[in-house]
């Protein structure tokens, strides 16, 4: 075979090999081509609904999250006010127990003035009951001394009647013995 023969026929075995792949590739290109688009669109059809689920499932748990945020801040705002109302029950009943802690240091202040007066009272009582007693004594000793002095009185004016009996008598004598005598 010459030279410009095998030019020849070397293209066209090469052309003839290339139109069967050719006619084997374009024969199954568009069958391919169609299953990838179609690969492709379920692709995108199964991510679209998975991306619909996982929206769906995101604001499910979306509000279930703001469900549990709206019962945690309600249990919150209740645990506040109920700490609140705590607080000034606390401070209400300190108040109430300062002030009647204050109003027991003037009962006892009161009581403690009451005290001393009511000693004081009691001491001047006491003072007048031992001057009362010691009046009494007096009195019982000036009595006793008054009754004996009457005693003694009537002693001396009973002799006092005798001496001026005695001493009438005796002028009555005189006077009797002096008329005798005259």
């Amino acid at each position: 075979m010459k030279k410009t023969k095998l030019y020849l026929i070397i293209p066209i075995i090469v052309l003839g090999v290339f139109y069967g792949y050719y006619w084997n590739f374009s024969s199954q290109y568009e069958a391919k081509q169609a299953a990838v688009v179609q690969a492709e669109k379920e692709r995108k059809i199964e991510k679209l609904k998975l991306e619909a689920e996982s929206r769906e499932r995101a604001i499910h748990d979306a509000v279930e999250a703001q469900k549990v945020r709206k019962a945690e801040r309600i249990a919150r705002e209740e645990r506040e006010r109920a700490m609140k109302d705590a607080k000034e029950n606390a401070k209400l009943e300190a108040e109430k127990a300062d002030q009647e802690a204050q109003k027991l240091v003037r009962q006892s202040e009161k009581l403690e003035k009451d005290v001393t007066v009511a000693k004081e009272e009691i001491a001047k009582l006491l003072a007048e009951k031992k001057r009362s007693n010691e009046e009494l004594v007096f009195i019982k000793q000036y009595t006793d001394a008054a009754v004996e002095n009457q005693a003694k009185l009537a002693a001396v004016v009973t002799k006092i009647a005798q001496a001026d009996a005695a001493a009438a008598k005796a002028a009555a004598l005189a006077a009797a013995a002096a008329a005798l005598k005259r």
